[in-house]
């Protein structure tokens, strides 16, 4: 017994025009797949930190406490119930301070505007150089990175009134 098989044989490669049809296919379904994603769904802003921000002049006390000096500060204020990790800020998306130790609720930091540095090591100097924004993350309880900007009016420094001779 012999048996044919009449069903046509099918080639085993394929043209250039199905071979490129076939790429544009794997590369642009994806492509709008994510741009439909990007436009449908709704921007999810984190969470905001919770936070009291003040400048001002603050006396700070050298490591070995033989003097001390006034300097413009920053002084950060936890004001939530949840302790805060990792607090970074930045002046002028410029200017860095990594403070790495628990920030408790209600409780602050002081930190001199002099601590604060480029990647490259340059110092911010608060007297040629205008503090216009200032930019707070912390990590929260949750896991989650949490942050507050600080821009224009909140960056004063506080007036000080002097007596007319």
């Amino acid at each position: 017994m012999h048996t044919t098989d009449s069903s046509p044989k099918l080639p085993n490669t394929l043209s250039a025009k199905q071979l490129t049809a076939g790429l544009i296919l794997l590369t642009v379904v994806p492509f709008l797949f994510v741009v439909v994603l990007y436009f449908s769904l709704p921007v999810g802003l984190g969470p905001v930190l919770d936070a009291r921000l003040e400048i001002g002049p603050r006396t700070w006390i050298s490591n070995d406490g033989s003097q001390s000096r006034l300097l413009p500060s920053v002084i950060l204020t936890n004001a939530t119930e949840e302790p805060w990790e990792n607090i970074n800020l930045v002046i002028n998306d410029q200017f860095h301070y990594y403070h790495g130790q628990t920030l408790r609720p209600s409780h602050e930091v002081v930190i001199p505007l002099k601590f604060f540095h480029t990647r490259g090591n340059q110092f911010y100097p608060p007297e040629s150089q205008p503090l216009n924004k200032l930019t707070v993350y912390a990590q929260i309880p949750s896991g989650a990175r949490a942050i507050k900007e600080f821009e224009g009016d909140q960056l004063q420094f506080p007036k000080v009134a002097t007596a007319a001779p």
